[in-house]
């Protein structure tokens, strides 16, 4: 089916598809033959030449093309040199058997690729293509996933995290409770402070503006206005202010 399909892309029938085109390491590819084929019926191919240069180990494939109404193109070469340096001279099957059928197909294959690559359309050139060692996938494999803990190990972690948690906020609870007798404490002491203060302000002022002011200034009713305690506290600091008004004779 992918014969077929991509022998339609280059203009051939189903049945010259199936001849011409191979799928080699996962790519379509066409014959050396085809793809000559293909050049020639294009007519964009005014003539091709091949020849191979030179004997034994300094034989040279030469293949020559020129498309219609354009200047001829470098000659494509490969070289037993070249076939070395590929790994392929000497490389057990057609490279042993026919040595100078595999360098002329070398050539072609380059000269076709490079003059007439709007015919082939990327389809690469079989005898080349098998030459190439396929990629292999080197991605290294997903770790496994660490197995699953039986049931019974799970509701024992999750036993053991309870009474740890519970412990916790057990001891958390304490510390809020000795925090808040230590703040109410503080503010007790706070408070006296505070009443000692405004008692020892108030005994030494001689009239009422003075009392006036360090009353402003201390502002007991706002300060114990909506606290625990607070209407006491007010209480408290009404009663300290009228000894001291009582002192300088006032009502």
């Amino acid at each position: 089916m992918v014969a077929i399909m991509q022998g339609m892309e280059v203009g051939l029938t189903p049945m010259a598809a199936l001849q011409s085109i191979a799928v080699v390491n996962g790519r379509p590819t066409i014959w050396g033959d085809g793809a000559i084929g293909l050049v020639r019926g294009s007519g964009k191919l005014e003539w091709i030449k091949e020849r191979i240069e030179g004997d034994g180990e300094n034989m040279v494939a030469v293949c020559e093309v020129k498309r219609r109404a354009e200047p001829a193109q470098e000659p494509a070469r490969f070289s037993v040199n070249d076939a070395k340096k590929a790994g392929l001279w000497g490389k057990q099957g057609p490279w042993q058997q026919y040595p100078k059928r595999m360098l002329a197909m070398r050539a072609r294959a380059f000269a076709l690729r490079d003059g007439f690559a709007d015919v082939l359309r990327g389809l690469g050139i079989a005898e080349e293509v098998q030459d190439i060692q396929p990629i292999r996938d080197v991605t290294p494999p997903t770790p496994p996933k660490p197995p699953v803990p039986p049931a019974n190990a799970i509701v024992h972690h999750s036993e053991t995290i309870t009474a740890e948690s519970a412990i916790q906020q057990a001891e958390d609870m304490q510390i809020e409770r000795e925090v808040s007798e230590d703040d109410d404490a503080a503010a007790q002491v706070d408070d006296t402070t505070f009443f000692e203060r405004l008692e020892a302000d108030l005994s030494v002022v001689t009239d009422i503006a003075s009392l006036e002011e360090v009353w402003t200034a201390a502002d007991p009713m706002a300060r114990f206005e909506g606290k625990p305690n607070g209407e006491t506290n007010q209480s408290i600091s009404l009663a300290i202010r009228k000894r001291a008004e009582k002192r300088m004779g006032g009502a």
